[in-house]
């Protein structure tokens, strides 16, 4: 329930930015997840930061998502680097989305 509230409410554009970074330590990935898909839809000054730590996620959804989270503001050179280190990524998906974020 948590993370499909912190999701939609990303997605109609009204991101729970109270809710969503104590989320990201949820023990539940589809949590984290949802939180990461709602600070996508916030701001960047709020949403990078958390953002950038949800990238050392133990789960690879949560990375993933953190990564087409953070698409939007690879031109911003915190975002850049830390992209450039997720082609690294364990996961083959991460790492993709991470180059193809780099590139557009």
């Amino acid at each position: 329930m948590r993370a499909a509230a912190l999701e939609a409410a990303g997605a109609i554009g009204q991101p729970l930015v109270a809710e969503a970074p104590a989320a990201l330590h949820d023990a539940a990935w589809q949590v984290r997840v949802g939180a990461v898909r709602c600070l996508g839809a916030a701001d960047p000054e709020t949403a990078v930061g958390p953002l950038l730590g949800a990238l050392a996620d133990v789960n690879l959804d949560v990375r993933k998502a953190a990564v087409l989270a953070l698409t939007p503001w690879a031109a911003r050179p915190e975002v850049a680097d830390a992209l450039r280190g997720a082609t690294a990524d364990s996961d083959a998906d991460v790492r993709a989305y991470a180059r193809r974020a780099l590139a557009g």
